[in-house]
């Protein structure tokens, strides 16, 4: 340390964030500042950093973060996994980023975490050595891939874009379906009502990207893995297992995206565990479980549930200690997923929506119920599958609230495409031509005879619907490309149906959130300014596309609310992500702070309302079509 150190007044302290995304691992670094005099501290941001792993790992071969040895293998069709020594690895790069950037490790205080939801990490039983290793000085000239190199049963961790488990889906929810009083119900009755019970249960019907399935595939493809695995963590907990060098708990919020954790209890719902520990109905009966599999239950190999979300679960251990020069009480709080990592960076209110444009484009709402004990009974079946359509997580923080999310995986990515496809791999002239559509002069040809054009771009299996491909309609009729009914030139044309191709995606993704927010799909228009889905006052819009302001004013359009941006040019560096709520989270758990980080968000992109009437008549189209896609 330098000696004039000594003599300025005490660093501020500081909390670290870390976000291991589906594409990166992003560090903010959050700076404490304490008021001189009575009043709240505040949060400002200090630095920020990240390893790409596409970029700065290309060895791991990925693709968007996801290892492209299944592109090629005909038997894993809808297999999405990342290698796990990958994010071991990058975890490593980023510490030392921010060594050879002089960062001052010796002021940091707690860490936090988030990381992408659902994924999970099977821990073999070399694993506890090796993370005890990891508080004595035998391991410190070593790398962290070399300490866990035996540490893992699965060196390919399954992800979020998963969809290859979907008979383990159908397997758990027919399972839930089936009960003494009604072994006569068709396997279809049978599912459905599995879907409803699975729903109240854990917030969300079964889905190919949950962990239970992709438990239950191991469990069922190979049960010798399964049983040599001492643990399973979630992404998140896994990091904070490394940088503990010890078990981390799974919190409540990222557990309950899981299909495991009973989201009104908050523990393990022990039929589904025991379920899936004996490897489902096709393997063996409750009553000819063995004694291993008694005694090697899955409770077990999840461990115990931080029903607070806010635990100080530990200390950073020695092998980090040493190796950057943290202090030997750098506190680890309970690490989350990203949706609620979100949440606790924005601070969203009563009335906000949030809306995040990254690799996939997710829709979260705070209330203070997890929607699914309405009784369906006597609703439509299209009703009934929209609303399992969406899922819901336990707030990471407030023990009665809970987070609606609707997800869908062809976000950023399909805007790519198409952007690709239809305007030269360029945003500018993405941007002009979704300008030029939205506009009502330049987009008279799209309105002419009350003519509708609606598109579907599911480049990857969706999650809902559960379909692939391109789909476009005219009228309500399918087409193979748009066309303009006009006499133009083909040069005019083909510029129409580039534009017609860059609306509709957007458009339909962002009709896919409206269709989703609200159990109404139309407003009355003659009583109302603001013809907004119920609930919904403002939409605070973050993920890497919310820099499109473009693309925004199209959002505030179809949902007829105010939009601001998060995160960007004129707000605080990384406000609204994920790794920037983790940071928030890690002061203020981690010290017991009462602290005041206010948003300052940008000027509000606010509806063009007629268009939102135009939005509202199309949504039962748009419901119709969709449910034309199951058939």
């Amino acid at each position: 340390m330098n000696t004039e150190d000594h003599h300025q007044p005490t660093a501020s302290p500081l909390f670290i964030g870390l976000d291991l995304s589906t594409q990166q691992l992003k560090v903010v670094v959050l700076e404490l500042h304490h008021p001189e005099q009575d009043g709240p501290s505040t949060l400002e941001s200090h630095s920020t950093f990240a390893v790409h792993f596409d970029h700065d790992l290309p060895h791991f071969q990925t693709r968007g973060g996801v290892a492209v040895l299944h592109d090629t293998d005909p038997k894993s069709k809808g297999v999405a996994t990342t290698p796990v020594l990958m994010w071991v690895e990058a975890i490593e790069k980023v510490f030392d980023k921010m060594k050879q950037e002089g960062f001052p490790f010796e002021r940091v205080k707690a860490i936090s975490g988030a990381a992408q939801q659902h994924g999970s990490v099977y821990w073999s039983k070399e694993a506890i050595n090796a993370l005890q290793s990891m508080h004595g000085p035998a391991t410190q000239n070593q790398r962290l891939t070399e300490i866990l190199k035996e540490a893992f049963t699965v060196g390919l961790s399954p992800m979020w874009q998963d969809t290859s488990t979907s008979a383990q889906c159908q397997e758990i929810e027919e399972f839930l379906g089936v009960s003494e009083t009604e072994k006569n119900s068709s396997g279809a009755d049978a599912r459905l009502l599995g879907q409803q019970r699975l729903a109240e249960m854990t917030g969300s019907r079964a889905h190919e990207r949950y962990t239970a399935s992709q438990i239950l595939k191991i469990r069922q493809a190979t049960p010798e893995v399964y049983q040599a695995t001492e643990r399973i963590s979630l992404v998140s907990s896994f990091v904070a297992s490394l940088l503990m060098g010890k078990f981390a708990s799974i919190d409540v919020a990222d557990g309950s995206g899981m299909n495991l954790l009973n989201v009104d209890t908050k523990t393990w719902d022990p039929k589904l565990t025991a379920f899936i520990a004996r490897g489902g109905s096709g393997v063996v009966s409750s009553g000819q479980a063995t004694n291993e599999d008694i005694s090697n239950t899955l409770t077990k190999k999840l461990g115990p549930v931080d029903a607070s979300g806010k635990a100080l679960q530990g200390y950073l251990c020695s092998w980090f200690q040493e190796r950057y020069g943290f202090t030997s009480d750098v506190g680890v709080v309970s690490f989350t997923g990203d949706n609620p990592a979100a949440v606790l960076a924005l601070k969203a209110e009563q009335g906000d929506a949030i809306v995040s444009l990254g690799t996939s484009d997710t829709l979260l709402l705070y209330t203070d119920n997890h929607g699914q004990t309405t009784d369906t009974t006597h609703v439509s079946e299209q009703a009934a599958e929209a609303k399992l359509s969406l899922g819901y997580l336990c707030h990471p923080v407030d023990p009665n609230g809970f987070l609606m999310l609707y997800c869908a995986k062809n976000g950023s990515l399909a805007r790519e495409r198409v952007r690709d496809l239809y305007a030269d791999g360029k945003w500018e002239t993405f941007n002009k031509y979704l300008t030029e559509a939205m506009d009502l002069q330049t987009r008279s040809w799209f309105q002419q005879d009350e003519e509708s054009k609606l598109g579907f771009f599911f480049f990857d299996r969706e999650i809902w619907p559960p379909v692939q491909g391109v789909y476009r309609f005219e009228n309500g009729v399918p087409v193979d490309e748009f066309h303009s009914k006009q006499k133009e030139a083909a040069e005019e044309s083909d510029r129409l149906k580039k534009q017609a191709n860059v609306l509709c995606i957007c458009e339909s993704q962002f009709l896919a959130m409206r269709s989703r927010s609200s159990q109404s799909t139309s407003s009355s228009t003659s009583n109302t300014d603001t013809p907004s889905p119920s609930g919904i006052s403002r939409i605070l819009a973050t993920g890497g596309a919310a820099s499109n302001p473009v693309l925004l004013r199209l959002l505030s359009n179809v949902f007829g609310v105010p939009v601001v941006r998060t995160g960007g040019d004129g707000d605080q560096t990384g406000a609204g992500s994920a790794a920037w709520g983790a940071a928030r989270k890690a002061c203020q758990f981690g010290s017991g702070t009462f602290i005041r980080d206010e948003q300052t968000y940008g000027n509000a992109i606010q509806p063009d309302l007629e268009q939102t009437r135009r939005y509202i008549s199309l949504l039962p189209q748009f419901t119709a079509l969709e449910q034309k896609l199951l058939s």
